[in-house]
């Protein structure tokens, strides 16, 4: 009787666990053919979106603007449904900035965009310079990660932007950071 017992008692947890094994499988196959999509059919979108968020970092928002125009100048005139290159706005180059990020980044990265996108059109006396660099370096960051799975830190790619990166700044830096980590779905883990 007592063997019987376990029997049944391995039996079912056999069928337990496969059932478990299964699913988690499933699962992770479904996400791996979703990745291999996307790194297939998006990598010159990745790409584009990579290189315009490094640009405004390492360049300045106008010109990061006029650089994705000039790349993306029948895209946007397609979208719009425009006549010519010269009614093309800085709002509509920023919804296909949007749109692309969106198709193409994790969701952590999506939180970023968004803040930072709120950072810039709020009216202030003062631009939060160090709070937007943080932003668009979290974005650059996790966007590698999302793309190539490489980690970089936001402080090493500012380290290369800012050549006077005093002990204030860096306080500063290190502030948002701590800001972000306690906020919920803004971390990787």
């Amino acid at each position: 009787m007592e063997t019987d017992i376990i029997t049944i008692v391995e039996i079912s947890m056999t069928v337990i666990i496969a059932f478990i094994t299964a699913y988690f499988t499933n699962l992770n196959e479904r996400k791996k053919q979703t990745t291999v999509f996307f790194k297939k059919e998006g990598i010159k979108v990745q790409e584009e979106m990579l290189d315009f968020w490094t640009s405004i970092l390492f360049n300045d928002y106008k010109s990061s603007i006029k650089k994705y125009i000039e790349k993306n100048e029948k895209k946007i005139i397609k979208t719009n449904n425009l006549k010519s290159n010269n009614m093309i706005t800085e709002t509509m180059v920023i919804k296909e900035v949007q749109k692309d990020s969106y198709m193409y980044s994790s969701k952590v990265t999506l939180k970023y965009i968004g803040e930072y996108m709120q950072e810039i059109f709020k009216k202030r006396k003062k631009q939060r310079i160090i709070l937007q660099m943080f932003l668009v370096g979290k974005i650059i960051s996790n966007m590698k990660y999302d793309f190539t799975g490489e980690k970089t830190t936001v402080m090493d790619l500012l380290k290369i932007k800012i050549n006077d990166l005093d002990f204030k700044k860096k306080v500063k830096i290190y502030l948002c950071e701590i800001k972000y980590f306690f906020r919920p779905n803004y971390i990787r883990i």
